[in-house]
């Protein structure tokens, strides 16, 4: 995969499942992915070394991918039209108001 695919990939990811993360993985992911600083930026950011950066993208991306492993919600959306699409996000945006 390509970094243009993947950057695109992970930022989906992380519109629908980036709350899950920790506080720290979702700002870490954020900061890089959708900021695109560099790994030097974020830990100058953060207070933190490059290779807890690293590791914290590496362990959250992880975690993105498995969230999408077992709910797939990136297939359903994908398997959608433009209309459809919009219907099922409108349903949940609705059930979430309610309080599921």
């Amino acid at each position: 995969m390509n970094d243009v695919k993947k950057v695109a990939r992970i930022n989906r990811l992380m519109d629908l499942y980036g709350s899950l993360l920790t506080k720290s993985q979702f700002d870490i992911m954020s900061d890089y992915y959708s900021c695109d600083l560099s790994l030097s930026e974020v830990s100058e950011i953060r207070k933190i070394s490059r290779t807890a950066v690293s590791d914290a993208l590496k362990k959250a991306t992880d975690k993105l991918e498995n969230y999408e492993k077992k709910l797939g919600l990136c297939r359903v959306f994908d398997s959608f039209d433009d209309e459809q699409s919009r219907a099922v996000i409108d349903k949940i945006e609705e059930r979430v108001k309610d309080g599921i």
